[in-house]
C-alpha cells in the first residue's frame, strides 16, 4: 500500500499534447501503472495540472466507500481510494481526466485551463442572455442612492438570486463614479418566464455623484432553487453552497 500511495505524486509530475486514445489499463497494478505514466507523459505544462485535478478527485470519488463524502472527508479515504484505482479507474480515458479536472477548476472560479475560462465566459454571456435587466433606474433617497431594476428569468429553472455587475457614470466624464458588484438574494425567487421588479441601495457612493448618473446593470451569475451559483465566475457568496450548481445554461 505504501509503494502505490508514494507513486501518485510520481506520476503527476511527468509532463507533456494529449492522447485522446489513452484509456487506464486497471488489469493488474502494474498495468494501471504503466497506462497512467503513458498518459502523463503526454501531457503539456498547461494540462499538467488540469489533469493532477482531475485524476485525484476521480480516484477518490470512483471509490465506493467515498461516494457520499464531500470536501475535505473525502480525504481520509485517500489511502484505501489510491490502493483500489486500478480497480476503479479502468476503462477511463486520458479526456476522461481532463474533462474532470477542467470542471473542477471552472468551480473553483479561478481556472488557469484554457477550455476551463472559455467554459466559464460561455455561461456568462449564456446568463447575461437568459436573465435580462431592464428598468434600470437611479434616485437619491433621504440617506443613499437607490436603484430599482427588473429582472426577466429566461432560463428553464427558478432562480433564488442573483449576482450583478454594475456601473455609475456621467455622460460627460470618462471615468465612472462606481464600477462594483452585488449580490441579491430573492425571497420567493423568479419562477421561468417570470418578471420581478428588484431593488438595490448604494450605501457607500460617494457624495460628489451627481442624481443624473446612470447606472448599467449586468447579470453575471444566478443561484438556483437551492442557491448554488451556476457560473461562479465571481466567487463564492457566504451563507450559500459552495457546490456549483448542475444547472447550467443552454443558449
Amino acid at each position: 500500500m505504501r509503494r502505490h500511495l508514494l507513486s501518485l505524486p510520481i506520476l503527476l509530475c511527468f509532463g507533456s499534447a494529449l492522447a485522446a486514445s489513452g484509456v487506464i489499463d486497471g488489469t493488474t497494478k502494474e498495468s494501471y501503472e504503466r497506462s497512467l505514466k503513458a498518459i502523463a507523459d503526454q501531457l503539456t505544462p498547461e494540462e499538467k495540472e488540469v489533469f493532477s485535478k482531475g485524476l485525484i478527485n476521480l480516484i477518490l470519488t470512483r471509490y465506493p466507500p467515498a461516494a457520499d463524502a464531500k470536501g475535505l472527508m473525502l480525504l481520509q479515504f485517500m489511502g484505501p481510494a489510491v490502493e483500489a484505482a486500478h480497480i476503479n479507474m479502468n476503462g477511463l480515458s486520458a479526456d476522461d481526466i481532463l474533462k474532470r479536472g477542467r470542471q473542477i477548476m471552472a468551480d473553483q472560479g479561478n481556472p488557469n485551463d484554457p477550455v476551463a475560462k472559455e467554459a466559464i465566459t460561455a455561461t456568462v454571456a449564456c446568463i447575461a442572455s437568459k436573465v435580462s435587466v431592464s428598468g434600470v433606474t437611479f434616485e437619491k433617497g433621504d440617506f443613499n442612492y437607490q436603484s430599482d431594476f427588473t429582472i426577466t428569468n429566461h432560463l428553464p429553472y427558478a432562480i433564488a438570486g442573483i449576482y450583478i455587475t454594475y456601473q455609475i457614470k456621467s455622460d460627460n466624464r470618462a471615468v465612472a463614479w462606481e464600477d462594483d458588484k452585488f449580490v441579491s438574494a430573492i425571497p420567493g425567487g423568479i419562477e421561468p418566464g417570470e418578471t420581478r421588479v428588484l431593488g438595490h441601495t448604494f450605501s457607500l457612493l460617494s457624495r460628489d455623484t451627481p442624481p443624473d448618473a446612470k447606472v448599467t446593470m449586468q447579470v453575471v451569475d444566478v443561484a438556483d432553487p437551492e442557491k448554488r451559483l451556476v457560473s461562479r465566475s465571481h466567487g463564492g457568496v457566504m451563507g450559500w453552497p459552495d457546490e456549483k450548481s448542475d444547472k447550467g445554461c443552454t443558449p
